[in-house]
């Protein structure tokens, strides 16, 4: 069977398959909307990216690294000076509000096994695009 899990955001399309030996199993592939404009810059693009795909963790932490100024330090390949950093705080704010009561895929059924970061890197490899965001995880 085939379908779409509209309990979590993104949604997730789901195919239950079965191992040879009968034993059922879920394939859950989340639908991320990555209809951003490319013309952003790269700071901009990867908000959008984390805003509309409900990357709450990682959005949070660059809200942070950007509100302490630590830009530079904390993320790889950050090489852009920032003049409007309210405006860009602003809209990650709205953003994590946006999100605030939604539940991930990878919190609903990969809780510790596949992690945003996974998710992340899997899209920017797919992008050809460099995303910025803190690849260390604590």
């Amino acid at each position: 069977m085939i379908y779409i899990d509209k309990s979590t955001f993104p949604h997730c399309y789901i195919e239950e398959k079965k191992f040879n030996w009968g034993e059922p199993y879920d394939v859950i592939t989340p639908i991320f909307n990555l209809y951003i404009d490319p013309e952003l810059s790269d700071i901009e693009y990867t908000i959008e990216v984390l805003g509309k795909n409900n990357f709450k963790i990682n959005l949070e932490k660059l809200y942070n690294i950007l509100l302490n100024k630590e830009e530079y330090d904390r993320i790889e390949n950050f090489n852009t000076l920032i003049f409007n950093r309210e405006i860009i705080l602003n809209n990650i704010q709205k953003h994590l509000n946006s999100n605030e009561n939604k539940t991930s895929p990878w919190k609903q059924y990969y809780d510790g096994y596949l992690t945003e970061n996974d998710y992340l890197e899997s899209i920017e490899k797919d992008l050809n695009r460099i995303l910025l965001f803190e690849r260390k995880e604590y």
